[in-house]
C-alpha cells in the first residue's frame, strides 16, 4: 500500500513529535544556508567577515577549518577591542535565497537551514579550542558577554532566514564534544551555553521555525538540556552515543538525527560499498524500529570533496542514499 504522506509531511510530523508513516531521512531535507560567505569566506574557504581565514589541509578530509595558529583573540576580556560583529544588513539575502532555493522542491522536502559556527564554535574560531575553553574556565563573565553578543548576531540572522528563505527548520552547529566526552563539564555548558542556545531556539519558534541543535561527538549527557532549550531534536548524532536509550526515553518529545557510524570503518574513505550499505541497514534496524524519534542521516566526507553539505555525488555517498531509499521502498511495500 502506498504511503499517504509526502516525504515533507512525514518529516514535519516526526520533527513535531506526531505520528508519521515511515522513517524520514536525508533525502527529505531541502538544505540551504550553508554557503553564506560571511560565515566561512567565499566557497567555504578564504577569510570570513570576522577576519578568520579558513583552510582545508589534507587532515580535514575536504572540510574547512580556521588556519592553525592564526587566532585573533588571546584575551577574552579585551574582546570589545578586537572582535567586530559583522554587519549583515547589506548582504543580498534575496539573491542568495533565490539562488539556493531555485532547485529545491518545497512541496516534497523540508526546507532546512544549516547554520555553521554557532556561539561556542565561533569562540573557538576566534581563540582556538584551547583558548576558548580556558576563557570559559578562567573568565566566565567576559566570555558570556562575548557569547551573548554572538547570540544576538545569530538571532539577527535567523530573522533574515525567516524573511527570505521561509524555512521549516533551523539547525545551529555547536560542536561541544569529542568522540569520547564533552569538551567542558555539563555545569559549564549549562552556565554559559544553555541560556544562549535557549535564546536561539526561542527566536526560531517566534518565526514558526523548528529548532535543532547540531553537536558532533558524545554529548548524550546534554539530551535533557537540549529538550529544556526547546530544541525539537539533535543533529549529527554519532554512534558513540546511547541512541537507543535516548529514543526509548525521549522519542515522543525529541528526535535523533544521525546514527551512522561516521568514525568507524563505514565512515572512512576506504569503506567498501557493501560496508556502507550494511551500516545503513544497521541504523534502520536498530533505531527506526521504535517508529518514533529518529531521522536517518549518514555520509562520508572524502578528501578533496568540494564544499557541499550533501556530499552526494561520489559512489559511496550515493550508495548510502540508494540503500536508504531501498529500505523505504521495503517499508512502503510492507505497509
Amino acid at each position: 500500500m502506498a504511503f499517504s504522506m509526502s516525504p515533507r509531511e512525514n518529516l514535519l510530523a516526526c520533527l513535531n513529535h506526531q505520528p508519521h508513516e515511515f522513517t524520514p531521512g536525508m533525502p527529505d531535507l531541502a538544505m540551504a544556508g550553508f554557503g553564506l560567505p560571511f560565515e566561512r569566506g567565499e566557497g567555504g574557504f578564504g577569510v570570513d567577515a570576522f577576519g578568520v581565514r579558513w583552510v582545508s589541509p589534507p587532515s580535514a578530509a575536504g572540510g574547512a577549518l580556521p588556519a592553525p595558529g592564526e587566532f585573533m583573540l588571546t584575551d577574552v576580556t579585551k574582546w570589545r577591542d578586537v572582535v567586530k560583529i559583522p554587519d549583515i544588513s547589506g548582504f543580498d539575502w534575496a539573491g542568495a535565497a533565490e539562488a539556493e532555493m531555485a532547485n529545491l522542491n518545497r512541496d516534497m522536502g523540508v526546507v532546512h537551514i544549516g547554520s555553521s559556527n554557532c556561539v561556542y564554535e565561533r569562540l573557538a574560531t576566534l581563540m582556538g579550542f584551547e583558548g576558548a575553553l580556558l576563557a570559559m574556565a578562567l573568565e566566565p563573565e567576559a566570555t558570556f558577554e562575548l557569547l551573548s553578543a554572538l547570540t544576538d548576531w545569530k538571532i539577527e540572522m535567523i530573522g533574515y532566514f525567516a524573511k527570505y528563505y521561509q524555512p521549516d527548520s533551523y539547525e545551529f552547529f555547536d560542536d561541544v564534544a569529542t568522540e569520547r566526552m564533552l569538551f567542558m563539564s555539563p555545569e559549564t555548558y549549562r552556565a554559559l551555553l544553555k541560556p544562549l542556545h535557549t535564546r536561539i531556539a526561542d527566536a526560531c519558534k517566534e518565526h514558526g521555525i523548528i529548532p535543532i541543535q547540531h553537536t558532533c561527538g558524545k554529548a548524550d549527557l546534554l539530551v535533557q538540556d537540549m529538550i529544556d532549550e526547546g530544541c525539537a531534536g539533535w543533529g549529527a548524532v554519532q554512534a558513540t552515543n546511547d541512541i537507543e536509550t535516548i529514543i526509548e526515553k525521549h522519542g515522543d518529545e525529541f528526535v535523533i538525527i544521525g546514527g551512522y557510524n561516521s568514525n568507524g570503518a563505514p565512515g572512512m574513505p576506504t569503506a567498501s560499498e557493501a560496508e556502507v550499505r550494511a551500516e545503513v541497514r544497521r541504523c534502520m534496524d536498530t533505531y527506526a524500529r521504535y517508529g518514533k524519534g529518529y531521522v536517518f542521516m549518514g555520509m562520508i566526507m572524502l578528501p578533496g570533496t568540494a564544499y557541499d553539505p550533501m556530499f552526494s555525488i561520489d559512489p559511496l555517498n550515493s550508495a548510502i542514499m540508494d540503500e536508504f531509499m531501498k529500505i523505504r521502498a521495503e517499508q512502503e511495500a510492507a505497509a
